[in-house]
């Protein structure tokens, strides 16, 4: 079996803004910064890990740094690990969206699955992207157990996927919290979910469900 560890990256800047950070490199805010060593020590005291990888934002790299330092490995960063890609939406207020561009917002409130921002990605292109790294990782991870630090939009359509959602489902399914913990297990090919959006080592359990 292998285990894949997959951690949203601690609260950031641009949640703590309400921006939609998408791949901007928006670094972590201070309580971020705590939730990231939290983790590193919910990680430490309850698993072996033997590679760590990341996206290479900032704010998903800084939350499991010290996880790859505590067991003396390297950050591989992977830019299919990233969020989606937000166009010109990237790095501005939800409130300037909401009005700038009313149709295109109120298609991501009420199917998320379906909307593309403005020079943006899909849905359906982030979890292409996104699976196709994670079977990249267990294929170079055979029975080992992996530490992924990534975003929220990522964890949810990689989820979607397992649980055989479709495109219009997706909506169905909410982001799990920042600084938790979802947890993959590949049997001979085959994925499923052991744990999904975990935090109880969290004394800041601050997040923002909505924005990657």
């Amino acid at each position: 079996m292998t285990r894949l560890i997959l951690i949203r990256h601690g609260y950031s800047v641009g949640n703590k803004e309400r921006r939609f950070s998408g791949q901007a490199d928006i670094p972590l805010d201070e309580i971020g910064i705590l939730q990231a060593r939290e983790i590193t020590e919910y990680v430490v005291n309850n698993f072996d890990i033997d590679a760590v990888y990341s996206s290479d934002l900032s704010r998903a790299y800084e939350t499991v740094r010290g996880i790859a330092e505590a067991f003396s490995l390297p950050v591989i960063k992977r830019k299919g690990l990233r969020e989606l890609d937000v166009g010109v939406w990237q790095g501005r207020p939800v409130s300037e969206i909401a009005e700038e561009y009313p149709e295109e917002f109120n298609l991501f409130r009420t199917n998320v699955g379906r909307y593309r921002p403005v020079g943006g990605e899909s849905y359906e292109e982030m979890m292409k992207r996104a699976m196709d790294e994670i079977y990249r990782v267990v294929a170079e991870n055979k029975s080992k157990t992996v530490v992924i630090g990534t975003h929220g939009g990522v964890i949810r359509v990689i989820r979607a996927f397992i649980k055989g959602l479709s495109l219009d489902e997706i909506k169905t399914l909410s982001h799990v919290p920042n600084a938790s913990v979802t947890i993959l297990e590949e049997r001979d090919g085959a994925l499923s979910i052991a744990v999904e959006g975990y935090n109880g080592y969290l004394t800041q359990k601050t997040t923002e469900i909505q924005l990657g």
